[in-house]
């Protein structure tokens, strides 16, 4: 298995991505990346999610916007929902469709920087981050959240940039959200 390989390795190979997924919503990426002198070393990032999961898309709605348009996925593993506006202009998604999608309050590399301004996500400044490891990322705000405890359900509204989100799913999974918390959503195609 990967894990047991030491850190720091000699590959011939082509460049290439492996992950895993850990329950705990850690996401550790092995990245082999060219290094200097032609040499391939492997790089090893952590993480951390405040949500992930893979949906399905079951329905387009494009009907409003020339640009954007609605999509409704359903998780088949846990039972989510999410409807979520994209400009399917630059990312055409179909019914049908899987979806990894990621939501993280940082993609900063070491976590440690606070990215407040657009300059701060240029790739030149930044270097590698995890939105490398996607399709399409946005960033927007949460501005309501509701908790309905009987039902055991909550459900994350927000804004990016007036592309809306509204992600259903069970409190524990949707913990970490906050009204006026800053987000990032990533997706990526599974194919």
């Amino acid at each position: 298995p990967f894990w047991l390989k030491p850190f720091w390795l000699k590959i011939g190979a082509a460049p290439r991505v492996l992950a895993r997924h850990l329950a705990s919503a850690a996401f550790f990426l092995r990245v082999i990346a060219d290094g200097s002198g032609g040499d391939m070393e492997e790089i090893v990032t952590q993480h951390h999610f405040m949500f992930e999961d893979s949906f399905k898309v079951k329905s387009l709605d494009d009907s409003r916007f020339e640009r954007a348009g609605r999509i409704d996925c359903e998780s088949e593993a846990f039972g989510n929902n999410l409807e979520l506006d994209i400009n399917h202009i630059i990312y055409p998604v179909e019914p049908g469709m899987q979806l990894h999608v990621a939501i993280t309050d940082n993609v900063s590399p070491d976590r440690a920087r606070h990215l407040g301004t657009g300059t701060d996500h240029d790739k030149r400044l930044l270097g590698q981050s995890i939105m490398d490891h996607f399709d399409y990322v946005m960033y927007g705000k949460v501005y309501k959240k509701d908790d309905n405890k009987k039902e055991h359900k909550s459900v994350v509204h927000a804004s990016y940039g007036g592309l809306l989100m509204k992600l259903q799913s069970d409190p524990v999974q949707l913990q970490e959200f906050h009204v006026a918390d800053a987000i990032y959503i990533l997706i990526r195609k599974v194919t």
